[in-house]
């Protein structure tokens, strides 16, 4: 079966990246059986992508309620990238190459 991946767009509040980049660096993959790999883009301006692979669908999906209590941790620094979106942009699939 194919590896599965989840991403997430932030936007975080000026001022804030510092305290978001502490924040973030404490995600331990070791937390959430099926979690292979975390990277953090810093795409600049504030904006922020996490990339997580997983070794498959079921292991995002039974991680999901540890996932939001992270997310969670984060909030106070991300700014609203939306009204429709709130302060996250997340996306997830199977990896195809």
């Amino acid at each position: 079966m194919s590896k599965f991946a989840s991403s997430v767009r932030f936007q975080v509040r000026k001022g804030q990246e510092d305290v978001f980049l502490k924040s973030v660096k404490k995600f331990d993959i070791s937390k959430f059986s099926g979690c292979i790999s975390h990277q953090v883009i810093d795409a600049g301006n504030g904006r922020f992508q996490s990339n997580v692979i997983w070794e498959k669908e079921e292991a995002i999906a039974a991680a999901r309620p540890g996932l939001i209590k992270f997310l969670d941790t984060l909030r106070p620094t991300l700014e609203e990238i939306s009204p429709e979106l709130g302060v996250t942009d997340p996306i997830s699939g199977p990896i195809v190459t």
